[in-house]
């Protein structure tokens, strides 16, 4: 059972029992005792529907533990573990970067890189495309095959990972480097606040192999 499922079961066995969701164990097995008591089948002309769903409501709190001496509600269940995943774009996607890799899409915002500045001259540029997306709870790694250029150079990207939308928001993002080579850039806090809604951290891994994709993953 997913975590939400979960903690949407155990506040409706709760209200099932007549119990606060902060209720303590003693609190949970005296609430069972008293439906099963005056709700019992024999106390009610046969009717099980009420001594039922308490059964059923209290047999679920002790699988998760909550009737054990010394447990609350409250302590569990464990937030859980994000994992690192790698999400391959598609076709589309990619072909949706290439696209939009035209002189007159340019935005030069990239300036607050430490490394990197921005240029209106487009005569050296190079052009890049990530073939996956690296994520660690609101952290993305864009992984791009490609090698940064001395000079100036262009990545687009999908910018709408996070975002609980249809269509995939694709930016350009343009930056100078001094070096050429792998590398990785991290993206400012100010561009990715407006460019990338939802993530905490985006950096860009240039020379990207499928060998860094699967160590990425691996090391989540």
């Amino acid at each position: 059972m997913e975590p939400v499922s979960k903690v949407k079961a155990r506040a409706e066995a709760f209200q099932v029992l007549g119990l606060p969701t902060h209720a303590n164990a003693n609190d949970i097995r005296d609430a069972w005792r008293n439906i099963a008591f005056h709700d019992h089948p024999d106390h009610t002309d046969g009717d099980h529907s009420v001594f039922s769903q308490a059964k059923s409501a209290y047999d679920f709190l002790r699988s998760e533990g909550l009737t054990r001496k010394g447990v609350t509600s409250s302590s569990t269940p464990r937030r859980p573990r994000l994992k690192k995943r790698v999400i391959e774009l598609d076709a589309d996607e990619i072909k949706a970067c290439r696209d939009l890799l035209n002189p007159e899409y340019v935005l030069s915002d990239m300036s607050a890189i430490d490394h990197a500045a921005t240029s209106d001259d487009q005569d050296h540029s190079y052009d890049h495309v990530p073939d996956a997306i690296g994520c660690f709870g609101r952290d993305l790694t864009y992984f791009v095959a490609s090698s940064v250029c001395e000079g100036e150079n262009r990545v687009a990207l999908p910018t709408s990972v996070l975002a609980s939308c249809r269509k995939t928001e694709t930016e350009i993002l343009t930056f100078k480097s001094k070096v050429a080579g792998s590398g990785e850039i991290v993206i400012p806090d100010p561009i990715r606040e407006r460019k990338f809604p939802g993530a905490r951290n985006v950096r860009i891994r240039f020379e990207a192999d499928q060998q860094m994709r699967d160590l990425f993953e691996l090391a989540g």
